[in-house]
């Protein structure tokens, strides 16, 4: 729904940004059809120019993206091993465990989550994730049949939430962003300065054009910022779920 919406309006102001435009002497169509020899090939060099830089920076971000998503659903899985493992370990370590792993869901899913995108670290998360492995790490005292096991589930929750922190404080490069930025208005307003003698193919043309470029603009938006609010973005959902499990069966042990 917000995408149709934003659609016509942005329908809307390239309707009225066309028509004044072409209500200016000198850039009517009848005025640039006879003064814009080879207009379009120097316009199509400019478009391609800005296409190679558009798709090498969304290949890039559409890689970030899966790597992102991979991070999360590993530590998701390899909490939810941890969680079950715990519920075979003797009584007072496993829920000391369930505890950590209760306590830390909802320290990434609170406080983590509000500088999630910038990839910074809270102290309080650090303490949440160091507590779970000082419970591992003791494992080898009170239950070794289980501690090999449940040191190589740790490794793999720290190693997939250093990869998420990560991926997450990516950004495209500031040059590479202006560059592509740049490209975008030109492409945009160079397109008025086409003539074509068809009113509506000129029209049609001319926003399909503005329409494809922003769109361009706006993918590259959201794949850099994966958490931010969008036409699609990463949620909580996978922790929630994994939080609601380990609360329910934290509360049938008591």
């Amino acid at each position: 729904m917000l995408l149709f919406i934003q659609s016509v309006l942005f329908l809307i102001f390239i309707t009225i940004l066309f028509v004044c435009i072409r209500l200016i002497p000198g850039i009517n169509s009848a005025s640039l059809i006879s003064t814009s020899e080879g207009v379009g090939w120097l316009y199509s060099e400019i478009g391609l120019i800005f296409g190679v830089f558009a798709a090498f920076t969304i290949q890039a971000q559409a890689k970030k993206w899966d790597d992102l998503i991979s991070s999360i659903r590993k530590e998701i899985i390899n909490l939810r091993r941890l969680f079950w493992l715990s519920n075979h370990l003797p009584t007072e370590v496993g829920k000391r465990l369930q505890l950590g792993i209760q306590e830390y869901l909802g320290l990434v899913m609170h406080e983590g989550w509000k500088n999630i995108d910038t990839g910074d670290r809270s102290l309080s998360l650090e303490n949440s994730i160091h507590f779970l492995q000082e419970v591992v790490f003791d494992l080898p005292k009170t239950a070794p049949e289980y501690s090999s096991t449940a040191i190589a589930i740790i490794r793999e929750i720290f190693e997939s939430r250093e990869e998420r922190v990560f991926q997450s404080s990516k950004r495209t490069p500031i040059l590479l962003k202006l560059t592509i930025y740049t490209g975008a208005i030109m492409m945009i307003i160079l397109s008025y300065f086409i003539g074509v003698s068809n009113f509506w193919i000129d029209y049609i043309f001319t926003g399909s054009i503005a329409f494809l470029t922003t769109l361009i603009i706006m993918v590259i938006e959201d794949l850099e910022h994966p958490y931010r609010p969008g036409h699609w973005h990463i949620t909580q959902k996978a922790y929630q779920i994994l939080l609601d499990e380990v609360s329910k069966n934290n509360l049938n042990r008591k």
